[in-house]
């Protein structure tokens, strides 16, 4: 790599740490990551072609490794390490929210189950094990299935909550197609692990249901007859 190119990457390096990240254009933030996996060659013609070939950042983040791949001048090793950063900034979101001191109302509730499930290619449910005040005590992934459909285990469920000495689960799951309209089947498991485990003593606090960014609440929509969480 020329002389050129070396004073360019420390002139950016140079700009990051006095403007801040605020200072550089979206581009130029994919260029820079890009440093630490194309060591040679000019980042910034290859930031614009990913920026080109997928639209956005949350579209090239999300997209399959292999797809990345085939962009000029990007290999796998870059590849898997952008979408790796979907799965990075899903687990900071995800933090975030669990350092918060309960899931006391429908709005962060969903916002936690987005942080889960938005964008899965394939389906996922998880029950969120919550002590009296609605802290989180463990998230359970019960099982993932194929686009269309996945199986769940009451079983397990209920094995997770006596575990962790639960009062209450929040069930979620998506929907791949971004659809959030419950199916019958979604309708009658929720029904049917609220009744088997009311004798627990574990109540059913909500089934969300994520599909893209949206999400559908069971609670919110009075389809079941557990107590609202306050907004």
């Amino acid at each position: 790599m020329s002389k050129v190119h070396d004073g360019h990457r420390e002139r950016m390096r140079a700009r990051f740490l006095q403007e801040g990240a605020d200072g550089l254009a979206t581009h130029e933030v994919l260029e820079m990551l890009l440093y630490g996996t194309i060591p040679r060659g000019d980042t910034n013609e290859i930031a614009h072609h990913l920026l080109d070939e997928f639209g956005s950042i949350s579209n090239l983040i999300e997209a399959d490794p292999y797809e990345i791949s085939k962009t000029a001048g990007v290999g796998m090793k870059s590849a898997v390490f952008l979408s790796l950063l979907h799965e990075l900034v899903r687990r900071y979101e995800k933090e975030k929210i669990e350092q918060k001191p309960a899931l006391t109302s429908i709005t962060r509730s969903a916002q936690y189950c987005k942080m889960l499930l938005a964008f899965r290619p394939t389906e996922r449910f998880y029950a969120i094990c919550l002590d009296s005040r609605r802290q989180i005590l463990h998230t359970a992934k019960i099982s993932e299935g194929s686009i269309n459909d996945v199986y769940i285990s009451p079983r397990l469920i209920a094995e997770k909550a006596l575990r962790y000495k639960a009062t209450g689960v929040l069930l979620c799951h998506n929907h791949p197609n971004g659809s959030v309209k419950p199916s019958s089947e979604d309708i009658f498991i929720t029904g049917h692990l609220k009744k088997m485990l009311q004798p627990l003593g574990v109540d059913v606090i909500d089934h969300i249901i994520i599909g893209g960014n949206q999400y559908f609440s069971f609670c919110e929509n009075d389809m079941l007859k557990a107590e609202k969480a306050e907004e």
